[in-house]
């Protein structure tokens, strides 16, 4: 896709996600920014570091984590977080040594499921979101809702790029936010400006990548 911009962390010049300016459609919004994730997710380097740069905020406030859920595609970088959070340091030093992690599976109607041999990794366990991108958080708050019918408790929302601060309460920790794309903008699929000014749609994406049309 033309004019990809990288953005890099300033907390680490090696986390970096690449956006490009547009009119896209997800599952949920309109939205006039795509933000790539593929290296965060992909990339061992790059998945390391991310999940250091994760891990800092649930050790700095001694959130204790049983289990990852991983959304699209984060299952390694899933793995990495479950790593850094089950690694002894000065601000964890008894962390949890045996951290979950998980990946869903979905119904005909789009819910999160989990079979039987699963649902113990799930049921009274302190449970961490992980996803790649947030633009409305309707992905999230389903699988928070998911999580409580298995009684399993949301303790944290981690994501590479989120253009919310919290969902159902819950604060979300992110490497980016639209702070990192001025003009980012989230707008409802019915109430869309760039549908009504004409703009053609340059994509179809969702946590997995894009489609162009």
């Amino acid at each position: 896709m033309d004019n990809v911009i990288k953005i890099t962390s300033p907390r680490d010049d090696r986390v970096f996600i690449r956006v490009t300016h547009g009119h896209f459609v997800t599952a949920n919004a309109h939205i006039n920014y795509y933000v790539g994730t593929s290296d965060i997710k992909h990339n061992h380097i790059v998945s390391t570091d991310t999940a250091m740069l994760m891990a800092e905020y649930y050790n700095t406030r001694g959130i204790e984590v049983d289990t990852v859920l991983c959304l699209y595609e984060t299952q390694a970088l899933g793995a990495y977080l479950a790593h850094e959070l089950a690694r002894p340091s000065m601000m964890s030093p008894n962390p949890n040594p045996n951290i979950y992690v998980i990946g869903p599976e979905y119904d005909v109607q789009g819910n999160i499921i989990f079979r039987d041999n699963l649902q113990r990794m799930i049921r009274d366990q302190k449970v961490i979101i992980l996803i790649s991108c947030i633009t409305s958080g309707k992905t999230v708050e389903r699988a928070i809702e998911s999580i409580g019918y298995y009684g399993g408790n949301v303790v944290g929302i981690s994501a590479a790029f989120s253009a919310a601060k919290n969902i159902n309460g819950i604060e979300v920790n992110s490497i980016f936010t639209e702070e990192d794309l001025p003009g980012y903008e989230v707008y409802d699929a019915h109430h869309c400006p760039l549908c009504q000014q004409g703009k053609a749609v340059d994509a179809i994406a969702n946590g997995y990548g894009y489609s162009k049309l």
